[in-house]
């Protein structure tokens, strides 16, 4: 492993003799005997305190990635790509970790692939989703991490013959001499809003919902998760400034997953999910059920009465009943011992509630993140029960494709993996953005209601729209 010199200070410009260090580190790791051909090399070196996503929306002109765990001591923000992993030529499945394990280093546990999968396939050809593929995964070529308090800046290059080495060592270069400032501020304002636009309507919505309803009382569902697209065009000839809003949009959240993957300059998928799909660390597993929803209360009385409300709920907890019988019977296929809440505890966000429910087990093997990921997703909380007849019903009745919306997003390492449900999301295209949420749909659910549930569920999104810059 090669021992660099601290960087110290990477809150402006990088001098050359700092640039040539971490060249000169890359260039050792590919050297080493213990170089495998193929795999991913790593120079990472202490910096001094830095605000990783100010750091990153100071970045221009670059393709952008973050990452923060939910509890709030892990964050990653990268710009371009060491490495890209999509469908085409590529393996699928299984295969897919087994080719990033391959690249990856169990001396680097911080080196990670970034990304996702789409929700389904769908016969929909959606302008919003059309290219996006079924999944992807990158390694950024440069990255600032935070640790806990910790702080690094790391280099990533993928081995190969000596002139593509050689193009990427000088990318790399390009990109560090290209680096500016933290971004003080949350950038400036947004441009005027055009218009809003709900798909399906309040009118559609409600036949849709109706339609939900028919399914489940003639026995073809029990359940069904039902969501929305909400677009909002902006005035303006230019791209929304995708880290700018997410920077926005943490203003109004807490206790979430937050990501935004930013591959070309038109677009970008980001948001804030308070839902764990599961974290594996070796054979260690966690999953949790998250279902089951209220506001919050204008003060702690109010507040408490929504949550013991939520806790009584017969059309509630039937909800997460779904969730948390299906979690289980996938527990007891993986592992060898589980655990679970004996009931249902609330997790309480900014601006909503739900019943929450934490399952954890040691697992029978730890290579079983394909499996895991075919079983696990959709979850009964964003698809519906029976699974393949509701995922059925929704391709055929939703009127929009879901791309990435709801689908598993987050990170692989070594011998560990992480993937939160892509809820609470939005993504960028030009001058648009657009909008996801959904409710379950149970015996006794009522339109209006499940409306107003989607509404509460995004108004972190819709607050963070009028934020004033800072």
């Amino acid at each position: 492993m090669s021992h660099s010199p601290d960087l110290n200070d990477v809150s402006g410009p990088l001098g050359e003799e700092q640039i040539q260090a971490l060249l000169h580190g890359l260039r050792q790791e590919l050297e080493a005997d213990s170089y495998v051909p193929g795999s991913i090399v790593r120079v990472e070196i202490p910096v001094n305190a830095i605000n990783p996503l100010a750091w990153l929306h100071g970045q221009r002109n670059q393709t952008h990635y973050y990452w923060a765990n939910r509890d709030g001591d892990f964050e990653m923000a990268g710009i371009g790509e060491a490495d890209v992993l999509v469908p085409d030529g590529q393996a699928s499945g299984a295969g897919l970790f087994t080719l990033m394990r391959r690249r990856l280093s169990l001396v680097w546990p911080a080196l990670r692939y970034y990304g996702g999968f789409r929700f389904q396939e769908s016969d929909l050809s959606s302008p919003h989703w059309n290219k996006f593929k079924a999944y992807r995964f990158i390694v950024p070529r440069i990255e600032i991490l935070r640790r806990g308090d910790e702080v690094e800046m790391a280099c990533n290059l993928r081995g190969g013959d000596t002139a593509r080495v050689e193009e990427a060592l000088q990318t790399i270069a390009s990109d560090l001499r290209a680096l500016q400032r933290p971004a003080d501020t949350l950038e400036t304002e947004l441009p005027p809003l055009v218009d809003r636009v709900d798909l399906p309507d309040k009118k559609g919505w409600e036949q849709l919902v109706h339609r939900a309803l028919d399914a489940i009382a003639g026995h073809e569902l029990e359940k069904v998760v039902l969501a929305r697209e909400t677009e909002f065009h902006f005035d303006t000839d230019t791209t929304l400034d995708p880290i700018g809003l997410l920077r926005r949009l943490l203003r109004h959240t807490n206790n979430a997953y937050e990501f935004c993957f930013h591959p070309t300059a038109n677009r970008a998928f980001l948001g804030a999910s308070p839902e764990r799909l599961f974290h594996r660390n070796n054979v260690y597993l966690q999953s949790e059920a998250l279902a089951g929803t209220r506001p919050r209360g204008a003060n702690d009385a109010a507040d408490e009465a929504l949550g013991n409300a939520l806790l009584s709920s017969d059309k509630d907890l039937r909800e997460h009943r779904f969730v948390v019988r299906t979690l289980r019977e996938h527990f007891q296929r993986f592992c060898v011992a589980t655990n679970h809440d004996p009931e249902p505890t609330l997790m309480r966000l900014r601006n909503c509630q739900h019943l929450h429910t934490y399952m954890e087990g040691i697992l029978k093997q730890h290579d079983v993140d394909a499996a895991l990921l075919e079983a696990f997703h959709p979850t009964p909380a964003v698809g519906g029960v029976p699974r393949a007849k509701a995922l059925e019903w929704l391709a055929k009745n939703e009127p929009f494709d879901r791309g990435v919306y709801a689908a598993p997003v987050g990170w692989v390492g070594f011998d560990e993996a992480e993937f939160c449900v892509g809820i609470r999301s939005g993504l960028i295209e030009g001058n648009t953005l657009a909008l996801y949420s959904g409710a379950g749909i149970v015996p006794g659910s009522v339109a209006s209601e499940e409306w107003d549930e989607i509404e509460n569920k995004m108004s972190n999104f819709l607050e963070a729209l009028h934020d004033e810059p800072h």
